[in-house]
């Protein structure tokens, strides 16, 4: 982010937050607790004293496979635990049969989705987070949850239509796209047609897919924070584009659980936590647009 956006937050001027990044002046104890309530980070993490990000402590558990109150008081938080456990230990094969059998014993796709996946995935980020799990763990947790639900889609996707459509997409320099890809998923379960990108696209190419599919929404994913001003430079272009007029600009990812504003400052029109709240927003955003005309 920009220093003069966090300077506004904090209720300083810009050049105090240069002079702190060039060496030349220190935060106080006071300006110290108010960044690191700002990013939700420890104050031992901010001067480097541990590698541990979060500031609640309480989440930290000995045994990595337990799960946080929110992963708890669920129908399938025992299969989402069994799940987990077997991905982490490198066992694939009963990871597939634990999902299929659930299908074929008529869980539906959806719930999985939300209660098993999804969950399993902030988990497994959270882990990565602490440094608990190593980034090649991370990433066969990822790339074992796409193939699942790639083997999902015939069974979430609908043939109804709606007559909205979204383009979505990971911003350039990411390589976490699990997320986006499941948000797209729930808009075509909904009737949206969509068109997922991928990541790396070129700027033009994201317009010219936004005027061709005559989108409704644009989906922006972004997991690392240093991939933010990508984002913003991403929503810039899109606005200054006069075919994307009226476009709305949705996104979400890690990097926007830093802070609630974060969408604001990017420039976007509204964030998603999850899957399903992303279709609610979505929805939500076309119902006032088509107000609004």
């Amino acid at each position: 982010m920009r220093q003069v956006d966090l300077a506004d937050s904090l209720g300083l001027a810009q050049t105090t937050i240069a002079n702190y990044e060039q060496g030349i002046r220190f935060p106080n104890e006071k300006i110290l607790s108010q960044i690191a309530d700002y990013f939700n980070v420890s104050l031992d993490y901010m001067i480097a004293r541990t590698d541990v990000r979060l500031s609640n402590e309480d989440i930290m558990y000995n045994d990595i496979y337990q799960q946080t109150d929110i992963y708890e008081n669920t129908e399938l938080s025992s299969l989402q635990k069994e799940y987990f456990n077997s991905v982490l230990n490198g066992n694939k094969q009963l990871a597939v049969k634990l999902i299929l059998d659930s299908v074929d014993n008529k869980v539906s796709a959806k719930d999985i989705y939300i209660y098993v996946l999804e969950r399993s995935l902030k988990e497994i980020g959270r882990l990565w987070e602490m440094n608990i799990i190593d980034i090649y763990q991370e990433h066969y947790f990822s790339n074992v949850t796409q193939q699942i639900m790639s083997q999902l889609y015939p069974y979430i996707y609908t043939k109804e239509r709606n007559g909205f459509s979204c383009v979505s997409l990971g911003v350039s320099g990411e390589f976490h796209n699990i997320g986006v890809r499941m948000v797209t998923d729930f808009l075509d379960a909904a009737g949206w047609n969509t068109y997922f990108l991928g990541s790396d696209i070129p700027t033009q190419s994201v317009i010219r897919a936004i005027q061709d599919r005559k989108a409704n929404i644009l989906a922006i994913s972004a997991t690392m924070s240093f991939n933010l001003d990508a984002v913003s430079s991403l929503i810039k272009a899109v606005r200054s584009s006069k075919g994307c007029a009226n476009v709305k600009i949705m996104v979400g990812g890690r990097a926007f659980n830093i802070s609630k504003q974060l969408w604001k400052v990017v420039g976007a029109d509204a964030y998603a936590n999850t899957a399903e709240q992303a279709v609610k927003m979505a929805e939500h955003l076309t119902t006032i647009d088509a107000l609004l005309k």
